[in-house]
C-alpha cells in the first residue's frame, strides 16, 4: 500500500518516498518519540496475504535485528501497516554502489576499501548463521563519510516461500524488467550457480556474490550479464569470467581471491568470507604500487596470514608460549605480526589525549593503560596473561618507559608526573606539572622531557627524581601560528629533540614535525602535515597524519628527510589531542593499536536498559561529554583535534555543526532557555559564560580566574550553576556562582573545598541534594549532601569506586559509572532530611566509553529508559594490541634509504 507525506504508522510520521522494488515500498520516516530519522519498508502483498511466510518473515526479523555491525544497515522494528508488515530500518544516507558504478569502474586503491568493509559485514552475518542470499550493488550503501553499509541482510530469505528457493521466478528479488529485451538482469548476475539450479544454498553463495560485486568494481562491468534470465543463469552456468577484463593494476592475491571466491564447484570455493578480509588488509597494508596505485602489481610479502600468529590461539602451557618467542625471536630477517587480545578485566584504556601504550626498549614488554585507565598493566611477550603493575584511584595516561626499562613513567590524574619500577613495587611523584600532560620522554641521562596543555610552556625537562624542578626548553610563538610544542621525542647521539609544533588554526593538518637543539634552544622544521614522530634506527622517521602511520627515510645527521613518505601502518589509533597509539621498541619491534577501516573514534549511540543499542547517526569523530540539548532536536559534543571546539548533532536534519566560539561542557536551565559553558575567548584561564540557548545576545562572563572552571550543573529554579575549579595543585574544588548578578559582580562561593578532589557536581531535579564524586577515601567514590546546605550531612553512594553521576529526571535514580568503567544505576529515597539508597544495578558494561577525562562521559534521556553513551568507532569489543616484530626489515623495504 502506499503511505502519504504526514501519514502515521505507529510513532513514524512518513515524511517522504525513497523508492520501490522487488522487495516493497520504503518511505523516509520521522521516529516522533526517539527523535531520529528511519526508514520503513512496506513489504509486498504476497508477504502478508500468506501467514506462513509472514511468521518466517518475522522470525527472520528478529534474527536480523540482533546484527549490530558499523558496516550492516540496522533494523529497530516491525510495524503493522494494514495488515501489511513494515520494517522499521536504519536511514543510511549516502549513493549505492550500483549508482557509483553508473559512472564507470573505480579505481582499486578505492575499490578495496569498499570490498574491505563488505567483506567485514557479512563476515559478522556468517557467524552468526545468517545468510544474505541477495548481495548485489544496489543492496550496498556508501555513506557521505565513505562508510560502506550493507542492507537487506536476508531479506530475501524472510520474504520468499519454500517454494521460491526452488523456482526462480518467484524470488522476490528477480523483477519482470529483467525479462524485457536488451535489459541487463540486476539481481539474477549474481547468483551463486547452486542458487541458479535450485539448490539448498549456504554461505558460500554469498561468497559468490562478493566475488560477482568486487568484480564488477574493478572492470565496471557485471561478470555474469544477459539480456534475459535465461542468458544470465547459462551465464553462470556455462561461462568462466572475462578475466583479461580485470585492470593491470589488480594486485595479484586479489586476482587470485577473485578465482577463489567465483569457483563454479561450491566446494572448491573459499570457505570463510573472513579470508578474504584478511587478504585484503594486507595489500591494504603494502606500498602505494601494491595496492594499485602505481604501475606494478606485485604480490605482498608481508605478515602472511600463515605468520599472523595471535597470542589468543596459541593454546597450551606457558612454556609452549616460551618456546614460539625462543623460536621466532632470534630471527632479524623474518617480519611476525601477532595479535594480543586484553581480557575484559585488563582491557586496553583508550579515548583521552595522552599516549595509552608503551614498550620497553629490547621490545620484550608491553606497557599500557587499561580497566578505565585507572590499571597500568605490563604484559610481557613470554606470558599469556598481562600483570597489573598498579591501581590508582584517579585516572592514568601518558605512559612512557626508560631508556633501560627498568622504569615507567606516567601521569596520574592530568599532571601528576609519577615512576614505578617495571617489577613493581611503590608508585613515586616526581612533579606537578603546570598543564595537562602531552607526552614525555625519558632519556639516558636521566631526565625526562615532557609537554602540557600550558600554552605558556613548550617542551620542559626535569630530573627523573622527586622534588626536581623542571626547566623550560621552549616556548610556542603565536606570532608565528603555534599554538604549542608537543609529543617529544629524544634522538639518538645527542641529535635533539624530535616534537610536534601544532598550528593555531587548521588543526592537525596544519601541524609540523621539528627538532630541538637543547643545548643552544635552536629549533628546526623537517616536515607539515605530520605530528607524534619517532626515529626509527633503521634510518626512518615514522610519523601519525590522518589516523595512520607514515614513514620516510630520515638522515640523522643532516636532521633532513629524503624522498616521499608512504604508508606503513593503514589505520592506527590516534589520541584526541593527536598522539598516536603506537610505540617502538630499539630492537626494531613496533607496537600499536589498530583503528577501524571506516573511521577512528567514537560514535555517540542510544543504549536502553536492556542494552540494545541503537545508532544515534552521527559519524565517527573525536567526541567528549555527549549532552542532550533540552529542546530535544540534537546532542551537543565537545571535539578535539582537527576539528575542536563545541559541535552539535542535528538529530532532526542529521547534520553535524559547530557551536558559536569555542563554547565547551555546556549545561542548560531546566527550561532549556539559557546555557552556561566554559570558555577561553576572552584570554587568561578557561571560565564560565552565560547566553540564550538560542545563541542570541552577546556570552556574560560569569567567573573571571586563571584556573580552569568546569560547569556541572545549574540548579532546578535556574539561579546558579555548579562548577569545579582546577586548583594550582592539581585538586578540585566544588563552587557555586549566581546567575542573576552582573558581571562586575563578587567571586563564586565555595561549596565544598578540601585538600582532596571534589568533582562532577550535579544538583538533584528537586534542588534538595548535590551528588559529586571525591577521592578522600583513597580512591573516586560517589557521595551525596544537601543542598545548598552541604555541611548538614553526607551519604556515600558507591562501593569499591564510582564516578560520573547523574540523576534521572523525576530524581528517584542515580546513575553513575563504576571503576570498571561499568554504569550502574541505584534508586533513591528522601524524606525531609533522611536519605536512603535502594540496591545497586548494573546496566552497562565497559565496552562504552565513561572516559578518562573528567566532565561526564554521557547522558541520560528525560525519560531515564535510554542513555547516551560513547562508544569505539567499529568496535566490536576490547581494543587489540598489534606487535610487529622485526619491523624495521619492513621498513627497509617498504623505503629504502639508500
Amino acid at each position: 500500500m502506499a503511505l502519504t507525506v504526514g501519514a502515521r504508522l505507529g510513532p513514524y510520521e512518513i515524511l517522504s518516498a525513497l523508492g520501490a522494488g522487488g522487495m516493497g515500498e520504503v518511505y523516509r520516516a520521522r521516529d516522533t518519540t526517539l527523535g531520529r530519522h528511519v526508514a520503513i519498508k512496506i513489504l509486498p502483498p504476497a508477504v502478508s496475504a500468506d501467514p506462513g511466510r509472514r511468521a518466517r518473515f518475522e522470525r527472520e526479523a528478529r534474527l536480523l535485528a540482533a546484527l549490530n555491525h558499523p558496516h550492516i544497515g540496522g533494523i529497530y522494528g516491525v510495524e503493522d501497516c494494514d495488515g501489511a508488515p513494515a520494517l522499521v530500518l536504519e536511514l543510511v544516507q549516502g549513493d549505492t554502489l550500483a549508482g557509483r558504478l553508473l559512472e564507470g569502474p573505480l579505481p582499486v586503491k578505492e575499490a578495496l576499501p569498499i570490498a574491505q568493509q563488505i567483506a567485514d559485514a557479512l563476515d559478522a552475518a556468517h557467524e552468526k548463521g545468517i545468510t544474505h542470499r541477495d548481495l548485489k550493488p544496489s543492496n550496498i550503501q556508501i555513506t557521505h563519510a565513505g562508510t560502506v553499509k550493507v542492507l537487506d541482510f536476508g531479506l530475501a530469505k524472510a520474504a520468499s516461500s519454500d517454494v521460491s528457493e526452488r523456482d526462480l521466478t518467484q524470488s522476490p528479488t528477480v523483477t519482470i524488467s529483467g525479462t524485457g529485451g536488451g535489459v541487463i538482469l540486476g539481481t539474477a548476475a549474481y547468483m551463486s550457480p547452486e542458487q541458479a539450479r535450485g539448490q539448498a544454498v549456504d554461505k558460500r553463495t554469498d561468497i559468490w556474490a562478493f566475488g560477482c560485486v568486487v568484480y564488477e568494481m574493478l572492470t565496471g562491468q557485471a561478470v555474469f550479464a544477459g539480456s534475459t534470465v535465461s542468458d544470465t543463469i547459462a551465464a553462470i552456468l556455462g561461462r568462466e569470467p572475462e578475466w583479461s577484463a580485470l585492470p593491470s593494476a589488480t594486485p595479484t592475491p586479489i586476482r587470485r581471491l577473485l578465482h577463489r571466491c567465483m569457483e563454479k564447484d561450491a566446494t572448491r570455493r573459499l570457505r570463510d568470507i573472513g579470508d578474504a578480509r584478511v587478504e585484503i588488509d594486507d595489500v591494504l597494508a603494502g606500498t602505494p604500487e601494491e595496492i594499485g596505485q602505481g604501475p606494478v602489481a606485485r604480490r605482498v610479502p608481508i605478515w602472511r596470514r600463515a605468520l599472523q600468529l595471535s597470542f589468543a590461539a596459541l593454546a597450551g602451557a606457558a612454556a609452549a608460549t616460551t618456546m614460539m618467542w625462543a623460536t621466532v625471536r632470534p630471527s632479524a630477517t623474518r617480519v611476525l605480526k601477532m595479535t594480543v587480545s586484553p581480557s575484559s578485566s585488563a582491557a586496553l584504556s583508550i579515548g583521552g589525549s595522552d599516549r595509552d601504550i608503551s614498550v620497553t626498549p629490547d621490545g620484550t614488554r608491553i606497557v599500557y593503560i587499561g580497566n578505565s585507565a585507572t590499571q597500568l598493566f605490563v604484559r610481557s611477550l613470554t606470558q599469556f596473561e598481562p600483570a597489573a603493575l598498579l591501581s590508582a584511584s584517579r585516572t592514568l595516561s601518558g605512559v612512557f618507559t626508560s631508556s633501560d626499562g627498568d622504569w615507567i613513567g606516567f601521569v596520574e590524574g592530568t599532571n601528576t608526573l609519577r615512576k614505578v619500577a617495571t617489577t613493581g613495587g611503590p608508585a613515586i611523584t616526581l612533579l606537578t606539572m603546570d598543564g595537562n600532560s602531552l607526552g614525555a620522554v625519558w632519556g639516558t641521562d636521566n631526565r625526562i622531557v615532557f609537554a602540557t596543555a600550558n600554552e605558556a610552556t613548550g617542551l620542559q625537562r626535569v630530573p627523573a627524581e622527586p622534588g626536581a624542578a623542571a626547566e623550560v626548553l621552549s616556548t610556542p610563538e603565536p606570532n608565528r601560528g603555534e599554538a604549542d610544542h608537543l609529543w617529544p621525542e629524544i634522538l639518538p647521539n645527542g641529535r635533539g629533540v624530535l616534537f610536534t609544533i601544532t598550528a593555531a588554526s587548521g588543526g592537525l593538518d596544519n601541524a609540523q614535525i621539528a627538532v630541538l637543539d637543547p643545548s643552544t634552544r635552536t629549533i628546526k622544521t623537517i616536515l607539515r602535515g605530520g605530528h607524534d614522530a619517532r626515529y626509527v634506527r633503521s634510518g626512518h622517521l615514522v610519523y601519525a597524519a590522518n589516523n595512520a602511520l607514515r614513514a620516510v627515510a630520515f638522515d640523522l645527521d643532516r636532521l633532513e628527510v629524503r624522498g616521499t613518505p608512504v604508508p606503513a601502518v593503514p589505520r592506527l589509533v590516534t589520541t584526541t589531542a593527536g598522539a598516536a597509539d603506537f610505540a617502538m621498541a630499539a630492537d626494531g619491534t613496533l607496537v600499536y593499536v589498530d583503528a577501524p577501516i571506516e573511521a577512528t573514534g567514537l560514535v555517540p549511540v542510544w543504549v536502553d536498559r536492556q542494552g540494545h543499542e541503537t545508532s544515534s547517526g552521527a559519524p565517527p569523530g573525536s567526541y567528549q561529554y555527549p549532552r542532550l540539548i533540552p529542546n530535544g532536536e540534537g546532542i551537543a559534543l565537545n571535539m578535539s583535534g582537527g576539528q575542536s571546539g563545541g559541535w552539535v548533532w542535528d538529530l532532526f536534519r542529521s547534520t553535524l555543526r559547530p557551536q558559536p566560539g569555542d563554547q565547551a561542557n555546556p549545561v542548560w536551565s531546566a527550561d532549556g532557555a539559557r546555557v552556561v559553558f566554559a570558555s577561553r575567548r576572552d584570554g587568561g584561564g578557561v571560565n564560565l559564560y552565560l547566553q540564550d540557548a538560542n545563541g542570541s545576545g552577546v556570552p556574560e562572563r560569569l567567573t573571571e580566574s586563571p584556573n580552569t572552571h568546569v560547569p556541572t550543573s545549574i540548579t532546578p529554579d535556574g539561579r546558579s550553576v555548579v562548577f569545579h575549579e582546577i586548583m594550582p595543585a592539581g585538586d578540585r574544588d566544588l563552587r557555586l556562582v549566581s546567575l542573576l548578578r552582573s558581571r562586575k559582580s563578587g567571586p563564586s562561593e565555595a561549596l565544598i573545598a578540601t585538600p582532596f578532589d571534589e568533582r562532577n557536581g550535579i544538583v538533584s531535579p528537586d534542588g534538595r541534594w548535590l551528588a559529586y564524586e571525591s577521592d578522600k577515601s583513597g580512591q573516586l567514590e560517589i557521595y551525596v549532601r544537601p543542598f545548598p546546605g552541604v555541611d548538614d550531612g553526607e551519604w556515600r553512594v558507591s562501593t569499591g569506586g564510582g564516578r560520573q553521576p547523574v540523576w534521572t529526571r523525576n530524581g528517584n535514580e542515580l546513575f553513575y559509572v563504576a571503576r570498571d568503567g561499568s554504569l550502574l544505576t541505584v534508586s533513591v529515597e528522601s524524606r525531609g532530611s533522611a536519605w536512603s539508597t535502594g540496591a545497586l544495578q548494573k546496566l552497562l558494561d565497559n565496552r562504552y566509553f565513561s572516559g578518562g577525562g573528567v566532565p561526564r562521559q554521557y547522558d541520560v534521556a528525560p525519560d531515564g529508559q535510554r542513555l547516551l553513551v560513547l562508544k569505539q568507532a567499529g568496535d566490536h569489543g576490547s581494543p587489540q594490541i598489534f606487535v610487529v616484530l622485526n619491523w624495521h626489515e619492513e621498513l627497509k623495504r617498504l623505503v629504502p634509504t639508500n
